[in-house]
């Protein structure tokens, strides 16, 4: 998988959970505009949601299941993706 192919996965997640109407959800997009830990019930949020989905997405690919930085959410789509690879 390349960074673009994982930018175009990061965007498509979170496309399905922007309810905040942020447009346009692209590579510049920082996630906390996005995402949110209490938007659901427990684990099952937005936040930890899409996480699952971009890790399982890595790990199916081929790559390793590395440590995400602990203030992803602060990030933008593009500088996560690189550090992810």
């Amino acid at each position: 998988m390349t960074q673009q192919q994982l930018i175009e996965v990061m965007k498509y997640h979170l496309r399905n959970f922007n309810d905040e109407g942020v447009n346009p959800v692209d590579e510049n997009v920082i996630h906390h505009q996005i995402l949110s830990a209490s938007d659901g019930i427990g684990r099952a949020n937005s936040k930890d949601i899409y996480k699952a989905f971009v890790r399982w997405t890595l790990i199916r690919s081929g790559h390793a299941d590395k440590n995400w930085p602990d203030n992803w959410m602060e990030t933008t789509v593009l500088s996560l993706s690189s550090k992810l690879l």
